[in-house]
């Protein structure tokens, strides 16, 4: 399982087994999809960065990826 804190809000983003994200803070929980979508519960907004960070696609595990130096 995937779990993320927000720096700055502090809020923790949760990558949930559907491929959704639950974001919980001072007790409160929203869901969102990783392109920002609301789903359901009390937090509306969240972060669009750390919603695709954590849920959007990823590369595959045999991807050769280059860096630049």
């Amino acid at each position: 399982m995937t779990v993320l804190r927000h720096p700055l809000s502090g809020a923790i983003y949760t990558l949930r087994a559907d491929g959704l994200v639950e974001v919980e803070n001072n007790g409160l929980t929203g869901i969102f999809r990783f392109d920002g979508q609301y789903q359901e519960g009390a937090i509306r907004q969240a972060d669009p960065h750390l919603l695709l960070w954590i849920a959007g696609p990823q590369l595959p595990p045999d991807a050769q990826v280059r860096r630049n130096r």
